[in-house]
């Protein structure tokens, strides 16, 4: 169970990734904003053939360092040629997906037969996602956000969050309806992750909750999920 018992959850993510991917490997970072959220991501441009990003923020994809290619675009809007790329990955991507249908549409065209799509997310059958979500509906996302999170790092990073596409159950279901038709799960959390969002005597609510997961096991509760889906 990868329960506080690692350093840095984009690595375990990467890890995962490069033990799959061969180093010929054409590689798409969807979401690949300018790098900087994720450093981590040169590890994959240092041992894949080809390694591009996509994100619609053209500005901030043209300052990423490691980008062999760009595309200034929403995945689902892309120009990319079909059955181009043998790996596609998203991390925090897809709590922000406003259309699945399309999104994984897209993502199926673009992957090569027996491709894989990586993704990390905030898991769906955990207390945060739920919160984030709710939050969402009533439009409070970004103001309770400035109440508990640095400001600049809030305007920075925050986008709107949707949560239409971060449960196995969810993914499994869609995936299949375009041409997904392997999908893996693996979960993580570390309590700092989370337990920085809730202010003062409210940080009890994570520990208990990791508590209760130790205790029964149940990995599936854990605050990330990582995912790999195959392209059949």
């Amino acid at each position: 169970m990868n329960l506080n018992n690692y350093q840095n959850r984009h690595d375990l993510l990467i890890d995962w990734m490069l033990e799959e991917v061969s180093p010929e490997a054409r590689v798409l970072d969807v979401g690949a904003n300018d790098g900087s959220f994720c450093p981590e991501v040169k590890r994959v441009a240092d041992n894949v053939g080809l390694f591009a990003g996509v994100d619609p923020d053209d500005s901030k994809l043209n300052r990423h360092p490691f980008l062999d290619q760009r595309y200034p675009a929403l995945l689902e809007e892309a120009e990319i040629d079909a059955n181009s790329f043998d790996c596609l990955y998203a991390i925090y991507v897809f709590e922000h997906v406003s259309d699945p249908h399309r999104f994984l549409e897209a993502a199926g065209r673009i992957l090569k037969p027996g491709g894989s799509l990586f993704f990390i997310t905030p898991n769906g059958y955990q207390y945060f996602a739920f919160l984030a979500s709710l939050f969402g509906k009533l439009g409070a996302q970004r103001a309770v956000l400035k109440a508990i999170r640095p400001e600049q790092l809030v305007d920075r990073y925050h986008y709107p969050a949707y949560y239409r596409l971060n449960s196995p159950r969810r993914l499994r279901k869609l995936g299949r309806e375009y041409g997904f038709t392997q999908c893996e799960f693996r979960y993580s959390e570390r309590l700092d992750e989370f337990a920085c969002y809730f202010p003062g005597v409210t940080k009890v609510f994570p520990k208990l909750w990791e508590k209760m997961v130790q205790v029964t096991g149940a990995e599936k509760l854990l605050g990330n999920l990582m995912g790999r889906m195959i392209q059949g």
